[in-house]
């Protein structure tokens, strides 16, 4: 009885792939692409992370050779990487912090029912669909200490009294190249949120208005209860977009001045592409491919419970 229950199943396993088979052959080209594109690539790079790739030292006898840890060891003992870090921490936090904030009122704001709103919701969008170099180019502009136009307004309120450099600073240039990423990505949220205020219906805001709800207490115990479960898988998959945002600093600082603005990423390709060692900077990517790894199975989860519910 077993013997012939298992070659049943095998039977309908097998007419099962043969049904499938069509579908299988349309995956394959995108199947073949994601393997030679992605993940081969992938595992090139870990496995040159264990290696002495230091393209400064190509005739040394060593380069080429396994290394073991040692890249690894050499990143958590470096300074400038920890600093690379503490950086990350910073600019990942502050970034999700204000365009949360930015995107929740604004959403509210289109979310009303106002005269042109749709032509609001499309300037609203306008800064998210702009090339990343036209927006550096533009704040780098907006930031020049001639012609900037914050230099201009500060000066002209007696605040300053000649041009300052916001990107040559020190104690500036996080916060400057913040403020521009900060205008440029907050829309990508800011839809999100507006999407999950479109699912709540107006009845609940009528009835809590009869009773004596405020505006702030409608906000409090009907909008954020109600759209808490979208914004958090929204606001997953942008802590993993802020934390990929390589062009918004390298463009405008590339991680200066004095390291101020350097990033994982910006330390990563300022290994590789500047100084020219592979295996130490393939060991620093594979570490920020275990974080947005980690940040991805979160996201992932959230979809998957989302679905459940």
């Amino acid at each position: 009885m077993k013997a012939k229950t298992k070659k049943t199943k095998l039977r309908l396993k097998e007419y099962s792939f043969q049904q499938n088979m069509h579908g299988y052959m349309l995956i394959a080209p995108a199947v073949i692409a994601i393997i030679l594109l992605s993940i081969y690539p992938l595992l090139q790079g870990i496995w040159i992370s264990f290696l002495n790739y230091d393209m400064t030292k190509a005739n040394s006898a060593a380069f080429g050779t396994f290394a073991g840890l040692k890249n690894y060891h050499v990143i958590f003992s470096n300074s400038k990487y920890r600093n690379a870090v503490a950086n990350s921490v910073v600019w990942t936090l502050v970034n999700i912090v204000a365009q949360l904030a930015l995107a929740m009122v604004v959403a509210l704001v289109l979310n009303e029912k106002l005269k042109g709103r749709g032509l609001f919701r499309t300037i609203a969008l306008l800064p998210w669909a702009i090339p990343a170099a036209i927006s550096a180019l533009t704040f780098s502009a907006l930031y020049d200490t001639k012609i900037g136009i914050f230099n201009v307004i500060l000066i002209k309120l007696g605040i300053l009294k000649e041009g300052f450099s916001f990107l040559g600073n020190v104690q500036t240039a996080m916060p400057a190249v913040i403020l521009a990423n900060v205008w440029k990505s907050t829309p990508f949220l800011m839809i999100f949120i507006l999407a999950a205020l479109q699912g709540v219906s107006y009845d609940m805001y009528e009835s809590a208005a009869i009773d004596g709800a405020g505006k702030l207490k409608r906000f409090l115990y009907i909008t954020l209860p109600n759209i808490k479960e979208p914004m958090a898988v929204a606001v997953i998959l942008n802590v993993i977009s802020i934390f990929n945002n390589f062009n918004a600093i390298w463009l405008l600082t590339k991680g200066g001045p004095l390291d101020s603005t350097e990033i994982m990423y910006t330390y990563a390709y300022r290994q590789a592409f500047v100084d020219h060692k592979f295996g130490y900077a393939a060991a620093t990517s594979v570490v920020i491919f275990i974080v947005i790894a980690i940040l991805t199975v979160i996201y992932v989860k959230m979809i998957a419970s989302d679905r459940k519910e």
